[in-house]
């Protein structure tokens, strides 16, 4: 009988309650419960403008920051700043998709320790547990649906409503006397802004104001909750932005590439047992966060760079920020430092501006206020030079000699080191080019790519240096059908950035759509050659071998990209189509299972499972996973397969009409001629 898989293929507070003594191991019956709520791109000027009710009045009853700012404009570097209270520099994670592998004690790790009953529910792929900010949470909500076809987007996200119902439910399995502390994040005010129709005209029609309005409604929901537990007078609650957005300052339409302050000005409230309502407009940072928590908590926090945001400063405190995103473009990176009234923003030179007469940031003042710059520069220098912690991650590694020569054994020149910001482009000067690539990206994933291509041609002519334009130009012409150029331009890539392991992957990705799968191999060999635990090269191999009949070696290649993307669904119906090939049934009903419950509606697995069932003799089972596998219209296979589970279920009625509708497939031979052969078997008896 014909019943075979389908493998998906790789697409691109001064006073306060009374708190235990440090170090006494464990916390006393008064130690305060934390509720952290982190709002990914939400602008400090959105409070009080009518359409955050509730972070307004939760910010008349607390400490309200009117001077808060963050250290990075990427969601990933600021939220391990948020939980380390280290500056980015210092804890070495300083791209969304870098991996914390190490480095300081979370606030989560260290309250936990301190006996707190931990969890954190996340709104977005970008803070999955991959990444490394699950460590120190006893629960971490991570369960985002992800595109099949493109599982590695760092902006899979789920709505503010879905992850508050989920953290009102963790929250419910705290009934013991331990206190608890529970992270909420937040991610709807993220591009695109696609708001409820509700909060869109709450919000006077402004899409970006209506997610705004929309997290609020959603934060009511989730004090609600808290006050109405018996534990809510000895909870405090912290609200905190990661970063603003742009909007169109300084030309730049979301967030990401430049430190100027719409970007990097955020909410801070903190209301705490015994603290008092107070507006602050001393200079905060969100490095403050962990040290101000843990000082609740009664914790010490030594390895932070913030500090107790309950004592105010006797003097001006210096804010850091920076952005290496620029590097991906091999633009210069950017920094920031604020001193009171002054702000120096560096990136290819020093420009200095007084935010007291020019909170624009339009003037740049450097030359009649010499000292100053120089001053700041020094400072912002020695910030930039910190050593990351031991063990932390997030800059590349240089290249070592074994990798160099496995590179070499496969064909391909070897880096000294991976690729940097060398092509001397301020970004502040490009970010219109930026914004042009943003809309290509979007158009060209979008399905638009007659708009997409020409855009990406000129960017790629324009920085000849950007690996980043070269390989999307190349994704976008394969999805033109004309994958021997993007070939040939993936081949030139590779070997102009030899250290960049994503380029081979994008290589062999476009090499097995082409035929080429030798070279795919290589090129993905290439790839765990420079980042042995890349999932998505992991995965692109695993294909090519279960494509040449390895199943068995596929599928250990599989279980090491789950291991290392263990909420990736599609890449568990690849190990379960693996399992299955090689004879392991029970392996891989159980991976395609694993896979169902992350997304439940993914055709692979849920044909794959149902097939499973039919081998087993289970055909009854396997029929609602067929049906399901059969909603999508083009999966005629599933659909096949139904009819099998039909019949050797024993509804033969139900049997032959799934069959004819095989039959009368266009195209599809080899299924159409299969449910041809059976009908004529059914007639024959």
């Amino acid at each position: 009988m014909l019943i075979r898989t389908v493998l998906l293929a790789v697409s691109l507070l001064t006073a306060c309650a009374p708190a235990p003594a440090a170090g006494t191991g464990g916390p006393a019956a008064t130690a305060p419960n934390i509720l952290l709520v982190t709002l990914d791109t939400f602008r400090a000027d959105r409070l009080g403008q009518g359409f955050t009710p509730t972070l307004d009045r939760l910010a008349s009853q607390g400490l309200h920051f009117t001077n808060a700012r963050s250290v990075a404009p990427l969601t990933l570097p600021a939220h391990v700043s948020i939980m380390t209270g280290q500056r980015p520099p210092r804890h070495g994670v300083r791209l969304n998709g870098a991996v914390r592998e190490g480095g300081a004690t979370t606030l989560a790790a260290q309250l936990r320790a301190a006996g707190y009953h931990t969890g954190a529910v996340v709104g977005a792929f970008v803070l999955d547990r991959r990444f490394g900010l699950g460590d120190g949470f006893d629960e971490y909500d991570d369960d985002i649906a992800r595109d099949p076809d493109a599982m590695d987007t760092l902006h899979a996200e789920r709505p503010a409503g879905l992850v508050v119902d989920r953290a009102i439910a963790m929250l419910a399995q705290a009934t013991g006397t331990a206190p608890w502390l529970q992270w909420v994040h937040l991610y709807d005010a993220h591009a695109p802004y696609a708001p409820p129709s509700a909060a869109l005209t709450r919000a006077g029609g402004d899409a970006y104001n209506g997610e705004i309005a929309y997290v609020d409604e959603q934060l009511a929901r989730l004090l609600d909750a808290v006050g109405r537990r018996p534990d809510a007078a000895r909870t405090a609650i912290v609200v905190v932005g990661d970063h603003g957005e742009s909007l169109g300052a300084h030309d730049e339409a979301t967030h990401g590439m430049l430190v100027f302050e719409p970007a990097l000005r955020v909410p801070l409230v903190v209301r705490a047992p015994g603290v008092a309502a107070e507006v602050r407009h001393d200079a905060v940072s969100i490095i403050d966060i962990a040290p101000s928590v843990l000082a609740l908590a009664g914790q010490p926090a030594a390895a932070a760079d913030g500090r107790n945001l309950l004592m105010t400063p006797a003097a001006a405190v210096d804010s850091y920020a920076e952005s290496e995103y620029p590097t991906v473009a091999a633009w210069t990176p950017v920094a920031a430092l604020v001193r009171g009234p002054w702000k120096l923003v560096m990136a290819d030179r020093a420009r200095l501006f007084d935010l007291r007469t020019d909170p624009g940031e339009s003037q740049d003042v450097a030359a009649a206020h010499a000292a100053t710059a120089r001053e700041l520069t020094a400072q912002l220098q020695g910030m930039r030079r910190v050593a990351a912690t031991p063990g932390a991650s997030g800059a590349a590694a240089p290249v070592s000699a074994e990798t160099a020569q496995r590179l070499r054994s496969l064909g391909y020149v070897a880096a000294s080191a991976p690729r940097a910001g060398t092509a001397d482009v301020d970004p502040a000067s490009a970010i219109r080019d930026w914004s042009a690539f943003e809309g290509a990206l979007t158009d060209s994933r979008t399905g638009r790519l007659a708009r997409a291509l020409p855009v990406l041609a000129h960017l790629t002519a324009t920085y000849p240096d950007s690996p980043i334009f070269a390989s999307t130009y190349a994704r976008a012409l394969a999805a033109s059908r004309r994958a021997p150029e993007a070939l040939t331009r993936l081949r030139t890539a590779v070997a102009r950035w030899p250290g960049d392991w994503s380029l081979y992957h994008e290589l062999a990705v476009v090499a097995r759509d082409t035929g080429a799968r030798d070279e795919a191999l290589r090129a993905e060999d290439a790839a765990l050659a420079l980042s042995p635990r890349a999932p998505s090269a992991l995965n692109g191999k695993g294909l090519l071998l279960a494509e040449a009949g390895n199943h068995a070696e596929a599928a250990r290649v599989f279980a090491q990209a789950v291991e290392h993307d263990p909420t990736n669904a599609g890449y568990r119906a690849n190990l379960g189509n693996a399992l299955r090939a090689s004879g392991d049934l029970d392996g891989a009903a159980g991976a395609y299972r694993q896979a169902l419950e992350r997304v439940p509606d993914l055709t692979d697995a849920a044909n794959g499972l149902g097939v499973v069932l039919v081998q087993q003799g289970r055909a009854a089972e396997a029929v609602p996973w067929l049906e399901r596998a059969s909603r999508d219209p083009q999966f005629v296979e599933a659909q096949l397969n139904l009819g099998i589970a039909l019949q050797q279920s024993g509804n033969l009625t139900r049997a032959r009409e799934q069959y004819r509708i095989v039959a009368a497939t266009g195209g599809h031979t080899r299924e159409r001629d299969a449910a041809r052969a059976l009908l004529g078997q059914m007639d024959q008896r």
